[in-house]
């Protein structure tokens, strides 16, 4: 009911209950992204969903969350950071949902605030971990949430409950869309990929996979999901603001490497520890090497590091615009302090967004 009163383009009512998905009208100018929120905590929460034009109400789905990076946005990490991901989700016929995590104004003077925004990957009340500090003493230090209170030295995210934000999202996708619930999947960059590290441990039923894009969770945290799901690492090589072999980053903290990740996520399994090169036509020629574990059973670990790859998307010639510090029209209203996006282009192949649903069709219906 929801998509045809949009599909009409009428204004959609809804319940200011918990856990109900709000439509606002959809705007001519943005094409098939429509916004919505849900009331999570107390909180109005927003996210933006994608429908591809293969969307049919008398079959179900594949869908995958991508949850943006620290500073960035919902519609500005697609625009800008992956450049486009909507261009593929259309390609593979994926529903995207893209959350917004939470914000506040930092910065005593108009001309030094900035939006800052972040996922709560570790409920940041942490300086130290089961492995020791997770950041050096003289780390750069991060504004402090209102929500968090007081901050330690190595705190940089929100502190809201946004484990339980996502499952409550999953149920309101399941409910509001035609969607196969053995093909749903998360995925994220940065900050994004850590949120995505966490929830898919800790709500390991909901996903058919996980995918982390230059981020992971802090050494020490890493984590087994109870249901085994396959898993694709990847990351630049050149990358210091998350490095991918576990060394300490620019910014002074200690974030689990991809091999450590690995081991941990399929715990248990003897496979874990085993790797063997992986290749897959996606990246033939590409300076990229992947590895995988577990590779003959049904949770797969795939670890690709882009020799000559920093802090950005797989593929992409450099940085580009903002690198997700903006949004598109449609979220100009909820966040005026933005800048607009930089328009995707498409005329660059991005191989991180190809092997990322090749790695999702791989493992539907799991």
């Amino acid at each position: 009911m929801v998509r045809q009163l949009i599909s009409l383009g009428l204004g959609v009512l809804c319940s200011a209950m918990t856990g109900v998905g709000c439509a606002d009208e959809m705007a001519e100018d943005v094409a098939a992204m429509i916004r919505y929120t849900l009331q999570h905590d107390g909180l109005e929460r927003e996210y933006f969903v994608f429908l591809p034009s293969s969307y049919d109400d008398a079959k179900d789905h594949p869908v995958a969350i991508f949850l943006h990076g620290y500073g960035g946005t919902a519609t500005g990490t697609e625009a800008e950071v992956a450049q486009g991901l909507n261009f593929y989700a259309e390609k593979y016929g994926y529903v995207m949902v893209y959350p917004q995590g939470t914000w506040f104004m930092s910065g005593d003077t108009p001309e030094t605030q900035w939006e800052v925004t972040s996922w709560n990957h570790l409920s940041d009340s942490f300086d130290t971990g089961p492995d020791g500090p997770i950041c050096t003493e003289d780390a750069r230090k991060s504004p402090c949430p209102p929500e968090c209170g007081t901050c330690g030295k190595c705190a940089w995210t929100s502190c809201n409950d946004d484990v339980g934000f996502l499952k409550s999202l999953v149920r309101v996708i399941s409910t509001d869309f035609k969607i196969d619930s053995n093909s749903f999947f998360v995925s994220g960059f940065s900050n994004g990929a850590m949120m995505t590290n966490r929830i898919a441990c800790e709500a390991s039923d909901l996903f058919a996979g996980a995918a982390l894009v230059g981020g992971r969770i802090e050494r020490g945290f890493e984590c087994t999901p109870a249901n085994r799901l396959p898993l694709l690492q990847m990351n630049g090589g050149q990358d210091r603001t998350v490095p991918h072999d576990g060394s300490l980053s620019s910014g002074g903290y200690f974030f689990a490497g991809t091999t450590s990740v690995t081991e941990h996520w399929n715990e248990g399994a003897a496979c874990a520890a085993e790797r063997r090169d992986w290749l897959s036509p996606t990246i033939e020629g590409e300076e990229v090497r992947c590895t995988i574990s577990c590779g003959d059973t049904d949770h797969p670990s795939i670890d690709c590091v882009w020799a000559q790859g920093n802090h950005r998307w797989p593929g992409t010639p450099d940085f580009r615009g903002s690198n997700g510090y903006c949004v598109t029209e449609l979220q100009a209203k909820s966040m005026p302090e933005q800048l607009i996006c930089i328009a995707p282009d498409h005329t660059v192949d991005k191989w991180g967004s190809r092997l990322m649903f090749e790695f999702f069709d791989e493992h539907r219906g799991n």
